[in-house]
């Protein structure tokens, strides 16, 4: 994952999050996580199948700080889902009552706020009160520095500090996702997708049909906006909103040999998809074309707003 300022949290617990088992958690706690029955049986049915891609033309695709949130009802999409996440986290929210679905890929940009907004897009989107949420935690591994296990505690933090009822589904993070090859940890999964007409959660690393304006998405970790949500689950559209970054060290680091590149801009070097540094420096060509934004990219200020096909292209409106 690109590395990033991380903010530092603290928690007041509400004791929100339950397991499969009917008990609540009042903190993270592998052990508690670990010994239940059903939970771990959700977790070995993920597991024993993973889709080696998904290229459904009626997927919406989540980039790292992203949040998408869908209706059950959404004639354009049957799968959300997001992937190439190392210390990231991915979180998929449900809402029990219509089925309803908002999904965020977590690199500790402002956490709270991006738990905040995917619970309060759910919640426009219902006719009662009271519901309660199903919760799906996937991402992380054992890594030194110790991102991972900062960012697992972060959002389960955030999530007990409120006051919703999530009951926890499927929660494969840090230690519970890696894996030792050659005496080096990785993590297990990468991405997940959840299909909402089927209402299931499914292991893929790699989701092909990532949707419009990717090289702008890429670029945007570059500035200091925090989790942006890209779909409207109302008008069916995605939006990108304006925003800058600084981009004086663009043109040198086109330049850098690959290794060097992985070194400054990844949190778990060698822990990355293989196509991590061509996708950068794509985004650094993009970002060379667009030194300023907000004046070449985002003509007057205004925002890239993209309406779906039922074939599955994305049009740009405005």
């Amino acid at each position: 994952m690109m590395k990033f300022h991380q903010k530092n949290y603290f928690l007041i617990s509400n004791m929100t999050i339950w397991l499969e088992n009917n008990i609540q958690l009042g903190s993270f706690n592998y052990d508690e996580i670990k010994s239940d029955i059903l939970l771990k049986k959700n977790s070995e049915e993920f597991l024993s199948f993973q889709k080696e891609s998904q290229d459904s033309i009626k997927c919406l695709y989540v980039a790292q700080r992203e949040i998408g949130t869908v209706s059950y009802l959404d004639p354009y999409i049957d799968i959300i889902g997001s992937d190439d996440a190392t210390t990231c986290h991915i979180v998929i929210i449900v809402d029990e009552a219509n089925s309803n679905v908002s999904l965020c890929h977590f690199d500790g940009s402002d956490t709270e706020t991006g738990i905040f907004d995917m619970v309060k897009s759910l919640k426009n989107l219902r006719e009662h009160e009271n519901s309660e949420y199903s919760l799906y935690i996937v991402g992380g591994f054992d890594d030194d520095r110790g991102s991972s296990q900062n960012l697992t505690k972060e959002i389960f933090d955030c999530l007990l500090n409120r006051i919703e009822k999530y009951n926890l589904k499927l929660c494969i993070v840090t230690d519970l996702n890696t894996i030792n090859k050659n005496g080096i940890n990785y993590p297990i999964i990468y991405g997940i997708g959840y299909d909402i007409k089927q209402k299931k959660a499914f292991w893929c690393n790699k989701f092909l049909n990532t949707g419009p304006d990717m090289l702008a998405r890429r670029a945007r970790h570059f500035s200091e906006g925090a989790n942006l949500q890209i779909y409207d689950p109302l008008s069916y559209r995605i939006t990108i909103q304006p925003f800058t970054y600084v981009s004086s060290f663009v043109r040198d680091c086109l330049s850098l040999p690959k290794k060097s590149l992985l070194q400054y801009f990844s949190t778990s070097p060698e822990q990355e998809p293989s196509n991590f540094v061509d996708n950068l420096l794509e985004t650094f060509k993009f970002m060379l074309e667009h030194q300023a934004p907000l004046e070449t990219y985002f003509i007057n200020n205004k925002p890239k707003i993209y309406s779906k096909h039922l074939d599955g292209s994305w049009q740009l409106i405005e």
